[in-house]
């Protein structure tokens, strides 16, 4: 009896309600019968043990109704129950899609994982970033050596037929476990625009990204080596000055995080208010050009990049947004501008800057807790429903609305607050604005897809420069395809189910006749906008969350205004 006791109050403690035991004597007294304790426990350990969500309800519905008509049938096992069409308590059902309230804010509570103020740096080393151009080379040529080694060691391995333990046989000696190894770990060390190649592959769809290599990349997003004390405070010694410290009441000297650019502090101002302070690797807007310039060879060297990429256009765009990233100065002002943009949202909270504690490399701002979109896995499906709704709400109101865009799609970049329902916003350093022009023909271009227009799809690809007009038909035909599929989320007049869908599997399968075939780069505007786009469909495949897409699209579509000038660019400041 004391089990079941236990048993008893763990499934309360599950179910959200006071006391069960309370809950069915209630019950039995109104219903003017004789309460059995032992009889009633063994009825609600039974059910508690089944793990589906539809039994949970039913246990729900059992203890909440206020008749005991429903306790009746279920005890003679009835399978014929009727409930009310509208329940009387909230269920996280994965296909009741999230109000269309803007208002509205959802507040079930699941198992929480730790918000960042509870995660450490564990799997990270204090270790000296390289800011010299020698001490940078010298690492990526130890990296290249280290490749070659390990990609010999495992064609002799194959060669002399060796067993491979492994669930997975990579068809490219270079993709072994020892080569991923060492580059996670070159990548940790050196930081910069190493680095944030590495991130951008970890959040990568299965499809694209084996995910072997996808595994040993969680580390390089989740958390680089970061600085040791000394060279992290000459950096803000040189960029605030040696007074800075009086501006503070405390500061924490070991990071809470550390990404490719930088690393965050915590420390706490004078009137109590606790702030973030980003502090840039020294060197690395300095190394940005050659750092990706021996990325592309180390990927050129092992055959990693696929014919027909047109890589130099994409160097040239990846310098650009990098060198935009190290401007903590540029950031700061596009975080102002988001700001104000959203303050009418009530989804969503862009933290304040701090101008007395930030410059060009320093960037402070009101300091945020929460859970990092990538662990909200393990949320409620409404929870997880209406974070991808509104994820990707503000994505297409960024491109279509606000002609500006945070074009980082990285999940550390966002955080979910369980206690007020809001999602906030973090790092602006990859914001940038689109022309009028470009947004102008690209709505038209997703409405086409949504609309399954192929001829439509091919017009305004060519006035974007995705055609040439001269392709081959196989390229033509992939090509819509590809747009097509992209569309399938807009075009579906069904809440659009992120965990069953097939996007990026269907367009992987299309890559290789567009890179053979392919005549001209896209448009450089795309870059980051597909980037963008990509990821957060990624977030809500993850999320496995259910969205009504094509409603948000038609009323941001609905009420676009074309061919408007174009607003003066944050950028012309800098």
């Amino acid at each position: 009896m004391r089990h079941e006791l236990a048993q008893v109050e763990a499934t309360s403690t599950a179910l959200g309600l006071p006391t069960l035991l309370e809950s069915l004597r209630d019950i039995c007294i109104k219903s003017g019968k004789e309460f059995n304790a032992k009889k009633s426990l063994e009825y609600v350990v039974d059910r508690s043990n089944l793990v589906f969500e539809q039994n949970r309800i039913i246990i729900r519905e059992l203890f909440l109704a206020p008749t005991l008509h429903r306790f009746t049938c279920c005890s003679k096992h009835a399978t014929n129950i009727l409930y009310p069409k509208n329940p009387c308590f909230d269920v996280p059902s994965r296909h009741f899609s999230s109000s269309s309230d803007e208002n509205y804010r959802p507040t079930q509570r699941g198992p929480t994982p730790k918000p960042i103020s509870g995660k450490t740096l564990d799997s990270s080393r204090q270790r000296r970033v390289p800011s010299s151009r020698m001490g940078r080379v010298a690492g990526f040529g130890n990296l290249m050596v280290g490749l070659g080694i390990g990609a010999a060691a495992e064609m002799a391995k194959r060669t002399m037929g060796f067993p491979d333990h492994s669930s997975e046989k990579p068809s490219n000696p270079f993709i072994t476990d020892a080569n991923l190894e060492r580059i996670v770990n070159t990548l940790c060390r050196m930081r910069g625009a190493a680095l944030k190649l590495g991130q951008m592959l970890s959040i990568q769809d299965n499809s694209m990204v084996s995910p072997k290599v996808q595994k040993m990349f969680e580390r390089v997003r989740q958390s680089a080596d970061f600085m040791p004390t000394r060279q992290m405070y000459s950096v803000i010694n040189e960029d605030l000055g040696p007074d800075w410290k009086s501006k503070v009441a405390s500061f924490e000297e070991k990071p809470f995080a550390a990404a490719s650019i930088g690393q965050v502090h915590r420390a706490v101002l004078h009137d109590g208010s606790t702030v973030a302070m980003k502090i840039q690797y020294p060197g690395i807007s300095k190394s940005i050009d050659t750092d990706v310039s021996n990325i592309m060879l180390v990927l050129k060297r092992f055959d990693l990049l696929p014919r027909g990429m047109f890589a130099e256009e994409a160097i040239k765009v990846a310098k650009r947004e990098l060198h935009w990233e190290c401007d903590y100065i540029r950031e700061a002002a596009y975080a102002t501008h988001f700001k104000k943009l959203l303050a009418d949202e009530e989804a969503f909270v862009v933290p304040r800057v701090i101008p007395e504690l930030s410059s060009r490399r320093v960037y402070t701002t009101e300091y945020f807790d929460g859970l990092v979109l990538d662990d909200c896995v393990s949320l409620p499906q409404e929870v997880r429903n209406w974070i991808g709704q509104k994820i990707l709400h503000l994505c297409l109101k960024e491109v279509f609305v606000f002609h500006t865009m945070q074009t980082d799609p990285n999940w550390s970049n966002f955080l979910y607050c369980q206690d007020t329902g809001k999602i906030v916003l973090l790092d602006f350093g990859a914001s940038r604005t689109y022309p009028r022009k470009f947004v102008d023909e690209y709505l038209r271009l997703i409405k086409a897809a949504a609309d399954g227009n192929k001829e439509a799809i091919l017009e305004h690809s060519r006035n974007l420069g995705f055609l040439t007009g001269y392709e081959t038909k196989a390229f033509v035909d992939a090509h819509t395809e590809a747009v097509s599929i992209l569309g399938e989320a807009f075009a579906s007049k069904e809440p659009f189910d992120f965990g069953r869908q097939s996007t990026t599997r269907d367009i992987t399968a299309l890559i290789p006749v567009m890179l053979e075939h392919r005549l001209t780069p896209p448009p450089s505007e795309s870059y980051s906008l597909h980037r963008k786009m990509s990821g957060c469909f990624l977030l809500c495949s993850k999320l496995n969350a259910v969205v009504d897409c094509r409603s948000i699209f038609l009323q941001i579509a609905n009420d676009y205004q074309y061919d408007q000038p174009d607003q003066p660019s944050i950028d012309c400041a800098f």
